[in-house]
């Protein structure tokens, strides 16, 4: 199986890190495939940019600037979230990651009549 983990945490020597690393270290030695996509190391950019946010609604979602997050999303078979809970919720990093990488067109469609979405993944 195809396992993403994603870890939102700045410093390497936290628990999320290190619980991170264990999670692949178990799922590898079961023979799942393991990807890591740690936030922080990447310098992920929390914020929607002007073109994902004009296109949000419109036929065709831009996610050109998100494409490695998007490709190893739509590839993963399973997903762990690693992440702190920072006054009562998880950090703006991973806010950020949802609201752009889980995109319509990717992790949903709109309804024509913007009505429920349609789960995609």
């Amino acid at each position: 199986m195809k396992c993403l983990i994603v870890t939102t945490h700045p410093l390497n020597d936290s628990l999320c890190k290190l619980l991170g690393k264990y999670v692949e270290n178990k799922l590898t030695q079961i023979g799942h495939e393991v990807t890591i996509e740690d936030l922080y190391a990447e310098s992920f950019e929390p914020a929607l940019t002007v073109s994902e946010r004009e296109s949000y609604y419109g036929e065709s979602y831009d996610s050109s600037n998100i494409a490695e997050q998007v490709s190893r999303l739509q590839d993963a078979e399973a997903l762990v979230l690693l992440f702190p809970t920072w006054w009562f919720g998880f950090p703006a990093m991973l806010k950020g990651w949802f609201d752009r990488v889980w995109g319509p067109g990717i992790a949903y469609d709109h309804a024509s009549d913007f009505g429920p979405i349609k789960p995609r993944l």
